[in-house]
């Protein structure tokens, strides 16, 4: 996979780093073999050799121009400090460049305001997105034709990705190394990274395709699970607090999460538990009752389904790297 970050005025590095560690890293998992016969590589590129102003005045060395003949299989354009239009002024070869990349296959992913730039391109046009929710009314006023949705961390429509926020960039990336290396990399690559992003507000992926099939419903679903995660859960409960048959509601989860509600409620316990892990000092038999179990052994034979490692196993890897980091 050959990925480009693109660097304009007032881009955050946030936008830039913590994917390209987590898309560098997943691409090591593979086998020797796979990385020799398909390397992996990551560029950063501007509108000249001269690295542009970002974040609190920090700078990055672009790699390449847009006049490269370089041809990508991913371009990410980060999020904007401020006003979006800034870096427009700053980089107007940018929208020409992003055109005649997604024409030769590129997928591009924009964060934020930096869905403006995605925007500007055209390509967006009649197609669903979204962006910051600080930005959604100057957005709409300036692409009417894009359908922005409000409700959305993450869409997609025909190769264009669009994210609201750094933490949505993440669920993104790791939708991306899913695709690209498999499950087993991604869910590794998640336990390793997890700990340094917070799922608390995230939507599920959303509207592979581009089709509005937004439904309060879900949202009100998964926000219940949520509340209830100490609890033990079925299907027909959730279904009833929806008020919605159980067959529809699970017709309907399905379609819009990708998955079926208990392996959603199976994911967020674990997410959960992740979180308790890393930043309380509870017991493992604290951590499984306030995610759903009331055996420890059991939730510790879930929690190695899932991730590969035990619960402790797992809190001393967080530990030690958060003290190497420090």
């Amino acid at each position: 996979m050959k990925v480009g970050f693109v660097l304009y005025h007032r881009a955050l590095i946030t936008g830039v780093s913590l994917a390209a560690e987590m898309l560098s890293s997943a691409a090591s998992l593979r086998e020797r073999h796979l990385q020799k016969e398909n390397p992996f590589s990551i560029k950063l590129i501007a509108a000249s050799l001269a690295s542009p102003k970002l974040t609190a005045g920090l700078r990055l060395m672009p790699d390449i121009t847009f006049d490269d003949p370089d041809v990508f299989d991913v371009i990410i354009l980060p999020p904007m400090w401020g006003n979006p239009m800034s870096a427009l002024s700053h980089t107007p070869s940018l929208i020409p460049w992003l055109i005649k990349q997604y024409q030769q296959g590129a997928k591009l992913v924009a964060t934020g305001t930096g869905v403006t730039l995605l925007a500007e391109t055209g390509l967006l046009d009649d197609q669903v997105a979204t962006t910051h929710w600080y930005f959604y009314d100057k957005f709409t006023a300036r692409y009417p034709k894009v359908k922005l949705n409000r409700k959305a961390s993450i869409t997609a429509a025909n190769g264009l990705y669009c994210t609201g926020s750094i933490n949505s960039q993440t669920e993104m990336i790791l939708f991306l190394i899913t695709q690209q290396y498999g499950q087993k990399i991604a869910t590794t690559i998640e336990t390793h990274y997890g700990h340094e992003i917070s799922k608390s507000t995230q939507q599920p992926f959303y509207q592979i395709g581009g089709e509005v099939q937004f439904d309060e419903s879900i949202a009100f679903a998964q926000d219940w699970m949520k509340r209830q995660l100490s609890h033990p859960i079925t299907a027909q409960q959730i279904a009833d607090a929806c008020g919605m048959p159980l067959r529809t509601f699970s017709r309907k989860f399905k379609d819009q999460v990708g998955q079926a509600p208990h392996q959603y409620l199976q994911k967020i316990r674990m997410e959960v538990a992740q979180e308790l892990l890393r930043d309380f000092g509870m017991s493992l038999q604290d951590v499984a009752e306030q995610v759903g179990y009331k055996d420890a052994y059991h939730f510790a034979t879930r929690f190695k389904q899932a991730y590969d490692l035990t619960p402790a196993q797992y809190r001393n890897m967080v530990k030690a790297k958060i003290y190497n980091a420090g």
